[in-house]
């Protein structure tokens, strides 16, 4: 069992994967709709797993006075813990993205729509990778 964050800034994908996970014995400790809220979360948590949108969330951060995108999180994440388990979620599988993401130091990726057992078995094989 992992306690996740889920961090999407549309609520329907937040909702379907809430109910995903509560149906196969995970925890969902925390869901957040901006980059800011992600990070504060993180820190608050301590989830297993995040779960990152990574286009189409921005917001504003007052503690370094810039706006940050789903980028940004990953390293002020793994600033914060080195082995953070970050994967990303994609609506559009651009290579580009996902290999960007895996460089900066995300564990795996997920596009959106996948099916439950493509989701679980991406958790299960970051939790396995990782020991947890």
């Amino acid at each position: 069992m992992a306690n996740i964050l889920i961090a999407d800034d549309m609520l329907t994908v937040q909702h379907n994967l809430s109910f995903i996970f509560r149906n196969y014995n995970h925890n969902v400790i925390a869901t957040a709709s901006n980059c800011t809220e992600t990070i504060q979360k993180f820190k608050e948590f301590k989830p297993d797993i995040v779960l990152l949108d990574i286009l189409g969330m921005t917001s504003y951060f007052e503690e370094e006075d810039r706006d940050i995108d789903s980028f940004d999180v990953i390293d002020l994440i793994l600033k914060e813990n080195s082995k953070a388990n970050i994967i990303i979620l994609t609506a559009s599988p651009k290579e580009e993205y996902i290999k960007k993401s895996i460089l900066m130091g995300a564990k795996s990726f997920l596009v959106k729509g996948a099916s439950n057992e493509k989701i679980l078995a991406t958790i299960d094989d970051v939790l396995k990778k990782n020991n947890l």
